[in-house]
């Protein structure tokens, strides 16, 4: 990837002038009835879970396709627009969706943080709203924030959507194969922010001892006295597995969900709204103070090494 790439690739150029319009985004980063239209969207009934390989599937990637278009996120190079298709090991056709927002140091701006939540459910009735509409939502909300900053990251932040989580992290590893490891300096995903209620904590998994996720997330979670905010524990059950695989360092928001988790029972109704808004926020804030560490975050990526921190 060329993180300085133009935006007006001609890739984009074709998607751009096959639209009447750019598709309009919500009023404002974080808006409360647009998470939870959104949410309702992408577990309804009609998208059935978005099985990678499906209609709901497909509309749930035009969703964010449009979202990262209206927010003018720039597609990586040699993709057509911002899907990047495979072919998961069942045979089904998907794509990830993937956009980013340059970074506007010259001495940072090739290093890149990962901001990804999985797209994909189970389907044939399980919906999947805290599993994943809830973290999808939040990616969508938080590109929304960082595009509208008044200046840039340092670093890149590239976001993700990924698909066939499900079926064992196969977009998170489809995605690297399409890109050098090396100029992923941190991953940071979201999996299941909606359940805060279950536990009443959300986890920062992979906050290890030492690492400056620990030290950012320690420091913003004051911001968030309604959150009891976890630090502290390792996590190799999501998409930061196939990051922290390769020596990547790895921040993992998660809420547990011990009635609902693959189960008929998680829809749309049953999301804390108000605390996955304030999770998706404690997210982007993090993500922004990552990408404009002073920290040498490539000098701590371990290539080829182990850091998920299980054993």
């Amino acid at each position: 990837m060329r993180p300085g790439a133009c935006l007006a690739s001609v890739a984009m150029a074709v998607v751009l002038s096959a639209c009447t319009k750019v598709p309009e985004c919500p009023e404002s980063a974080f808006d409360a009835d647009a998470m939870r239209s959104e949410v309702a969207y992408l577990a309804s009934e009609e998208l059935d879970g978005r099985v990678p390989g499906t209609e709901g599937d497909a509309a749930a990637r035009a969703l964010v396709s449009e979202r990262f278009m209206c927010l003018g996120l720039t597609p990586l190079d040699g993709l057509d627009g911002f899907e990047q298709p495979f072919v998961d090991s069942l045979g089904r056709e998907t794509a990830n969706v993937l956009g980013y927002l340059p970074g506007a140091d010259a001495e940072l701006a090739d290093d890149v943080v990962v901001l990804s939540a999985h797209l994909d459910h189970l389907g044939d009735g399980l919906l999947g709203a805290n599993d994943n509409a809830s973290g999808v939502s939040g990616l969508m909300a938080i590109a929304q924030a960082l595009t509208e900053r008044d200046e840039a990251p340092a670093r890149t932040v590239l976001f993700a959507a990924f698909g066939s989580e499900e079926s064992g992290t196969e977009g998170a590893t489809a995605f690297l194969d399409e890109l050098a490891p090396e100029d992923i300096v941190y991953s940071v995903n979201m999996d299941m922010i909606g359940s805060y209620a279950s536990t009443g904590t959300v986890w920062a998994l992979g906050a290890l001892d030492g690492t400056p996720g620990r030290r950012i997330v320690e420091t913003l979670g004051q911001d968030y006295p309604e959150l009891d905010v976890g630090v502290g524990e390792p996590s190799d059950l999501s998409d930061n597995e196939v990051f922290c695989s390769e020596g990547i360092p790895y921040l993992f928001f998660w809420t547990e969900d011990t009635e609902c988790y693959h189960a008929a029972c998680d829809t749309a109704d049953r999301i804390d709204h108000d605390e996955m808004i304030a999770i998706a926020r404690l997210t982007g804030d993090t993500t922004w103070e990552l990408a404009n560490s002073g920290e040498d975050l490539r000098g701590i990526v371990q290539s080829d090494v182990n850091v998920c921190g299980v054993d």
